[in-house]
């Protein structure tokens, strides 16, 4: 079953009551796309569920604003599709930082693979807009900007918070294991 983060709806079911997975379908059921679940990206999130977190909520947004939903949920998907783990990720000399360009990385991948809308590439182009300096040109992409943003900080969130209740109940489990031997 796919979720969103904090979303109960399946995404993976066809003609669900949202109509989301008739629009991404077939990125869901490619392999290069799937790829993305091997590489971690924020915490304990995998690129693949971070992807799916922005789409779906880029998405509904766009929907609720009357944008190119569409666009929103497919360049949502494919925002992060550099298919490396950023962490061990070694720069050539010269080379910027992942922040400044994984988002020229993931549009060359997708090029390589789909065929896309301008506005889908603006999309993915420019999501980490301020840090690529180039001006969003589609409503579209200003929203993907707010809510990559948001469900990142969401999931480094999540990720502190389960690290925190690990230590916290640290001390009990220890007891428990003291008891039980």
């Amino acid at each position: 079953m796919l979720n969103a983060i904090g979303s109960k709806i399946d995404l993976s079911v066809p003609d669900s009551e949202c109509g989301y997975y008739d629009l991404v379908s077939d990125l869901l059921d490619s392999d290069v796309v799937m790829q993305m679940q091997q590489y971690m990206h924020h915490g304990h999130t995998t690129c693949f569920q971070h992807c799916l977190n922005v789409s779906y909520y880029n998405y509904l947004i766009c929907k609720l604003l009357s944008l190119d939903a569409r666009a929103g949920a497919r360049a949502g998907l494919l925002h992060d599709l550099f298919l490396y783990d950023w962490h061990d990720y070694v720069r050539e000399k010269g080379q910027k930082l992942h922040g400044w360009t994984h988002a020229s990385t993931a549009l060359e991948n997708v090029n390589k693979y789909f065929e896309i809308t301008p506005v889908e590439a603006d999309i993915i182009k420019k999501h980490m807009f301020p840090m690529n300096i180039a001006l969003p040109k589609y409503k579209e992409t200003v929203v993907i900007i707010f809510v990559d943003k948001v469900c990142g900080a969401w999931e480094v969130v999540a990720h502190w918070g389960y690290l925190i209740s690990r230590l916290v109940t640290f001390p009990v489990r220890k007891l428990r294991e003291r008891k039980s031997a």
